[in-house]
């Protein structure tokens, strides 16, 4: 479940590095954490899990914004 999720974050991270200044991570960061918890709990995953699902999926939504940043000075 956590590379999906990481996959669909970086991908979720370069469409708001093009087109989004950093703060629109927070809510997204915030939001996605929320899903992360409500999968691995109807999932019935280890809170450990659960933790290192959140940190990931952060980690990617990150590195993606990263990246459409690169990509949005690069197509200017």
């Amino acid at each position: 479940m956590a590379l999906a999720l990481a996959i669909i974050s970086v991908f979720v991270g370069i469409a708001l590095g093009l087109r989004f200044k950093v703060l629109v991570l927070v809510p997204a960061i915030a939001s996605a954490i929320i899903f992360v918890v409500i999968a691995g709990l109807a999932r019935g995953d280890g809170f450990g899990s659960i933790v290192l699902a959140m940190a990931i999926v952060g980690i990617a939504l990150q590195l993606g914004y990263l990246v459409g940043i690169a990509l949005a000075k690069r197509i200017q």
